[in-house]
This record gives C-alpha cells, sequence and structure tokens, in this order.
C-alpha cells in the first residue's frame, strides 16, 4: 500500500505544504508551524511527484533552522541511497545520533534492503521488535511487514503477519495487511476468504475494501470489484488509492470514459505520478484521443531512467502514426526499439511479427 498518497491528502498537510509554498513566494514567516517532521514531509511530497529541486530547496531550509534534527537526515540518506551511493548513505544514517530511534531502525533495515543484504534488516527488525513494549511492539511489526513487501519480501511478510496476529489478535488492522500480501503473492482467492467474514470488524477500514477491490479484480470479478470500491469512496471520497483503483477496474472493463474521468481526479492531487499518467494515456488510445495521449505521453518522455520509458515511446510511435506523422512515429519507434522493453509488437503486430507481445501485468509499477 502507499499511505503516502493518503498522508499527501490530509487537510493539515495540504495547509502545511500551502503555509510553506505561500513563504517561498512572499519570504515572509509562515502562520503554520513549520516543524522539521513537516518540512521533511513536504520535501518528500516533491520528490515523489518529480519536483527534486524543490525538495532539496525545501531540505536544507529544514537543516538551517533543526540541524540535529532526525528526519532531514532520514531524507538525505534514503536520498544517497537511491542514488546507489551506498557508503555516503550509511555514513549519513551512521551519524545520526540516536540509533536507537525507531526511524532511523526503519532507515537501516531499508539500506540493507537496497543494497541486497536483506538477512541484516530481518535481524535488526527481529530485534528491536523483542524488546519494544506491547504498546509500540504491534505498530512496529505492521510497519516491519510493510517495508518487506515494498522490497519484495512476501514470505517473510506472511510470516510476521500471521505472528502479528497471533501476539495481538485484536490488532485488526493486521487483517487488510495479511490480505495485501496474499495479494502481493498472487493469492487473490485467498485474501477474499480472509476479508469477506471479517467486514463487520473492517466496515470503515479503507484499507480492507482496497485490497478485497483488488482480488477480486484479478479474479475476474469486477462487478464485486467495483462494489468495494464503491465502499471504500463513501468512507473518503477523494481516497487516491481508491480513485486509481477504481479506474483500473473500469479501463479493463472497457468502460473508458468513466475510467479517464477517475483518473483525472486521482491526477487533480498527484498531477505527476507515472502510474497514473500512463494508464490514463493507455485509457485515452483506446478512446482514440491521441492528442491528449501524446501530452500524457510526452510528459512521461521527459523523465530520464524510468523502466516504462520504452513502453511510452511505443505508444508515442502508435499515436503519431494514428494522426498520419510518419516521422515522428518513426522517430519513437526507433527510440523504443532501443529500450530494454517496449510494446511495439503489441501496437505495431505487421512491423514485428516474430517479436514476443508484451504483458503489461508485468510493468514495475
Amino acid at each position: 500500500m502507499n499511505e503516502d498518497y493518503n498522508y499527501f491528502q490530509d487537510e493539515e498537510f495540504r495547509a502545511s505544504l500551502a503555509a510553506y509554498e505561500q513563504m517561498q513566494q512572499t519570504g515572509e514567516s509562515a502562520d503554520a508551524e513549520l516543524d522539521s517532521e513537516t518540512l521533511t514531509d513536504i520535501a518528500e511530497y516533491y520528490a515523489m511527484n518529480q519536483r527534486m529541486d524543490e525538495a532539496n530547496r525545501c531540505i536544507q531550509y529544514a537543516l538551517s533552522f533543526y540541524p540535529d534534527s532526525v528526519d532531514p537526515q532520514i531524507f538525505l540518506s534514503r536520498q544517497q541511497m537511491f542514488y546507489g551511493n551506498k557508503d555516503k548513505a550509511w555514513s549519513i544514517c551512521k551519524a545520526i545520533p540516536d540509533q536507537e530511534d525507531r526511524e532511523v531502525v526503519f532507515l537501516q533495515a531499508e539500506l540493507h534492503f537496497y543494497f541486497t543484504e536483506p538477512q541484516g534488516a530481518f535481524d535488526l527488525l527481529s530485534k528491536h521488535y523483542a524488546e519494544l513494549a506491547d504498546n509500540e511492539a504491534a505498530e512496529f511489526l505492521f510497519d516491519s511487514i510493510a517495508l518487506c513487501m515494498d522490497y519484495g519480501f512476501s514470505e517473510k511478510a506472511l510470516a510476521w503477519v500471521l505472528q502479528l496476529r497471533h501476539d495481538y489478535p485484536d490488532y485488526t488492522q493486521a487483517l487488510a495487511l495479511q490480505a495485501e500480501v496474499h495479494n502481493q503473492r498472487h493469492e487473490y482467492q485467498q485474501a477474499v476468504d480472509l476479508l469477506m467474514p471479517n467486514l463487520p470488524l473492517l466496515a470503515f477500514d479503507t484499507q480492507a475494501w482496497l485490497q478485497l477491490a483488488e482480488a477480486q479484480l484479478w479474479l475476474d470479478k469486477y462487478d464485486d470489484a467495483l462494489e468495494a470500491t464503491d465502499y471504500l469512496l463513501a468512507i473518503s471520497a477523494d481516497n487516491a488509492e481508491g480513485l486509481m483503483m477504481r479506474a483500473n477496474i473500469l479501463l479493463d472493463m472497457g468502460k473508458l470514459d468513466e475510467a479517464h474521468n477517475y483518473y483525472m481526479r486521482f491526477l487533480t492531487f498527484f498531477p505527476n505520478d507515472e502510474k497514473a499518467n500512463y494508464l490514463d494515456a493507455r485509457c485515452l488510445v483506446e478512446q482514440e484521443n491521441y492528442q491528449m495521449a501524446i501530452q500524457r505521453l510526452e510528459l512521461l518522455a521527459s523523465r530520464p531512467g524510468s523502466t516504462i520509458t520504452g513502453y511510452v515511446y511505443s505508444h508515442l510511435a502508435y499515436c503519431y502514426a494514428q494522426l498520419g506523422h510518419s516521422e515522428q512515429s518513426l522517430h519513437y519507434r526507433q527510440k523504443a526499439e532501443r529500450e530494454d522493453y517496449n510494446c511495439l509488437a503489441e501496437l505495431f503486430p505487421d512491423s514485428y511479427p516474430d517479436a514476443t507481445p508484451p504483458n503489461f501485468d508485468d510493468l514495475p509499477f
């Protein structure tokens, strides 16, 4: 699950973001309290939306006022991690004075995961879980499981979520988390079988409805999947994950106008989101709205290093071909051919008769 979506839609966060941006525009002090944690969250929001210059500016502002704060240091360490600078990432992490801080522990675990040392992460998280009091342990293990899932360790995630439910049987959030683990493991019927009898306990749990919708979608039970998103969006009308899930279901059902509307609602909150822009572009292509699809795709093509670049170039080539712009089409076909992955065989089957059509379910979202 991507809880950042929901947090970044929160009214309190949006007010803090507005106050920070107003301060940047006017140079006047912000009305809202902008502590180091809030400023780091704003930097994370910018980074999530591919606004890296603004993210770096915000984190430096945070450090200028809170030089010893943990949160900006964690941001900088993770930034070096994503750049692949292992020694620098660990150096920043180890320089944080309180190595027992909960978030620093998770940073250490993530560095182990990212640099392919998973056992180090497992040992670290297990050790801290064993040392925590009951009022902290359940949430710590919950977040540890989510981190395991982020890095694809679904077997460990399943073992730990079962342990969480055993150790804390009244911790109902674990039910939705277990369903998410099953979905990640492609055990969709198990997710449904877990959630359905527990829905009275989970009536207002948006994550439970989200995981139920995803499982039903993969089982091709589209009406049931839509019904789950009905409940989710009734609880939280602008829930980003709910909007995205409903759009995806409608796209699979071929209800293109409705799907596009839900993608647009999602993009109102996160206009630079790669997944939403790409899927909405596919929706627009199927609607034969090639000009608008090109706008979406060229936004994505302007970002170097994306794992879906070949797919983006392929669709740009197709859109320009449909509009009769052969030179632009050839340009993007040639660019797509140079990528490791593309979908030219699906879009131009006559030109690539021996190529294997792509499996869009394998896209790295």
